[in-house]
């Protein structure tokens, strides 16, 4: 079905993008730590492009959203058949808008949980907050290579 391939190149595309280029919320900043003064001679913020592209991405609202996406989109992906092979022609977009949008909820919610207890296991933590550069590149290209070859097998 083109809206679930149209939602699947959109939602790896939206995660990558998420987990390359947006704050990793889970590490604890220090609010007594001193912050520079600007170079008041030059008069010019250094990159302001990517300052506000990170502020849009650091949204817990945004990220929850796209994260609830990937994992739908990729679990309808798995069991809708798209050109005759069920499951192994969607398999990388599956897998990876299920990794993808499973590791930005793992991060939403372990920053928004108020259980002090709380602690991820060590394997979840390595793979969906410690790698999440090396997921959302993943997402990244999978959601390219899905866009350019629609009709690939395993694509």
């Amino acid at each position: 079905m083109e809206q679930f391939y149209c939602l699947s190149v959109l939602a790896n595309c939206i995660a990558g993008l998420i987990l390359v280029y947006g704050t990793d919320l889970t590490k604890k900043t220090d609010s007594t730590a001193v912050v520079p003064a600007e170079d008041s001679g030059s008069g010019k913020n250094v990159m302001p492009e990517k300052k506000a592209a990170a502020n849009l991405l650091d949204g817990k609202n945004l990220r929850l959203v796209v994260g609830i996406l990937s994992v739908v989109v990729g679990f309808m992906k798995i069991l809708l058949a798209y050109g005759g092979i069920p499951v192994l022609g969607d398999l990388l977009p599956a897998a990876a808008g299920l990794a993808g949008g499973a590791a930005i909820l793992t991060e939403y919610y372990v920053t928004s949980t108020t259980d002090e207890s709380f602690s991820l296991s060590e394997n979840l933590q390595i793979f969906f907050i410690n790698s999440r550069k090396y997921l959302g590149v993943a997402c990244l290209a999978v959601a390219l290579l899905h866009f350019i070859f629609p009709r690939a097998l395993f694509l």
